[in-house]
């Protein structure tokens, strides 16, 4: 029993660094997009947004800040918008034809939102702050509340 004990405390070790790296930095997702010119990656980065918005939304809702919550669900419609364009560009350059892509771009987002939604979870557990502390987190935030720079950035090379 305590040699099983001892080989699976390794894995566990192991496992435990993926679980905090679940999302790649925005960095990191540009630095896809411009290596490979993967125009999903760019639908990511604006998913991603859209579902932190959306998160921080939530959070001003439960909190009674209505108008606050309304801006960033605002913000977070826009930033589905971007992608459903994009993915509406990127479907035009298959050769395909767009269908149904707000219920995929929901999809996507409904999926990241999840994950900020369990992170945040986590940080406040360890915290007592859903954000604050949670370096990347603060930088995302940051970078998605101005969705023209943002926008500049994701597509500069």
């Amino acid at each position: 029993m305590k040699s099983s004990i001892l080989l699976a405390l390794p894995l566990l070790m192991c496992a435990l660094p993926t679980h905090a790296a679940e999302l790649s930095t925005f960095d990191e997702v540009r630095a896809q997009y411009h290596a490979y010119r993967d125009g999903t990656r760019l639908s990511y980065l604006y998913n991603r947004c859209a579902a932190l918005q959306l998160n921080v939304s939530a959070l001003l809702q439960r909190k009674g800040q209505i108008q606050g919550a309304k801006d960033f669900e605002s913000l977070a419609q826009h930033y589905m918008v971007l992608s459903e364009a994009n993915e509406r560009e990127i479907d035009k350059k298959r050769g395909l034809k767009s269908k149904d892509t707000m219920k995929t771009v929901n999809r996507s987002v409904a999926h990241v939102s999840e994950v900020y939604s369990q992170r945040m979870k986590d940080n406040y557990a360890k915290r007592r702050d859903y954000i604050m502390g949670d370096a990347q987190l603060e930088a995302e935030l940051a970078e998605c509340n101005l969705p023209e720079a943002f926008k500049k950035k994701a597509l500069a090379e």
